[in-house]
């Protein structure tokens, strides 16, 4: 699995939805040892993400014809084993379809959709999501409809180790702050 790979994935995801601008701030000193916070500036959200995290932005046309541009930071953590993204889309307010962006990510793998269930994440509207992919991969991750922005904390790596995946996902997701989206 390679970063690329992530991107890809949160592409799909993204034209499900909505559209876009960019600038995340300068990292700060995280509370996990070797993790750094993650300010996206125009949305405001934050998250604990491993070192090393870079931020990129990606453009594509949604479904309606509309550019939608996407700002994602990947890494991986645990040595390698497992990958890790934070993902935002912005959609200034309009609709995003959880269950069609849950199904674009697996389309884009070539993956089936284990499991979704929906939550609430500080007061906004989410899903997480299970997806089952190559042979004996799976991501984790979720999608959070942040009023102008659409949020999705992933890990991917091995089925083989999935207590790991489950466990980053979870430091990951505990990490996300939605109050400034």
């Amino acid at each position: 699995m390679t970063s690329r790979l992530l991107s890809r994935l949160v592409l799909c995801a993204a034209l499900a939805g909505a559209s876009a601008a960019c600038g995340p701030s300068g990292p700060e000193q995280a509370a996990i040892p070797g993790w750094t916070t993650v300010v996206d500036e125009p949305s405001g959200a934050s998250i604990e993400l491993p070192d090393g995290a870079r931020p990129q932005s990606d453009t594509a046309p949604d479904a309606a014809g509309s550019t939608v541009t996407l700002r994602n930071y990947t890494t991986t953590a645990a040595g390698g084993a497992v990958e890790v993204g934070f993902n935002v889309l912005d959609t200034y307010g309009g609709h995003y379809d959880f269950d069609e962006g849950v199904q674009q990510v697996a389309s884009s793998l070539d993956g089936t959709v284990v499991s979704t269930k929906e939550t609430d994440v500080e007061g906004h509207d989410a899903v997480d999501a299970e997806v089952s992919y190559g042979r004996g991969n799976v991501v984790l991750f979720q999608l959070v409809d942040a009023d102008d922005h659409v949020l999705q904390p992933l890990v991917a790596g091995p089925a083989e180790r999935r207590e790991l995946v489950e466990e980053t996902f979870e430091q990951l997701t505990g990490s996300l702050d939605v109050a400034g989206a």
